[in-house]
């Protein structure tokens, strides 16, 4: 029971990661986006 509870602890943090790593991809996509202003 232990160990299934680690691996779930495990995943989650994964899981954490990965999102605060997409969330830092999107930042610096909207932080790029006024330097392909479309303005003409």
């Amino acid at each position: 029971m232990v160990k299934i509870d680690h691996a779930v602890r495990e995943l989650i943090s994964d899981i954490k990661a990965k999102e605060a790593n997409l969330a830092t991809l999107q930042n610096k996509i909207d932080d790029a986006a006024p330097e392909v202003s479309v303005a003409t």
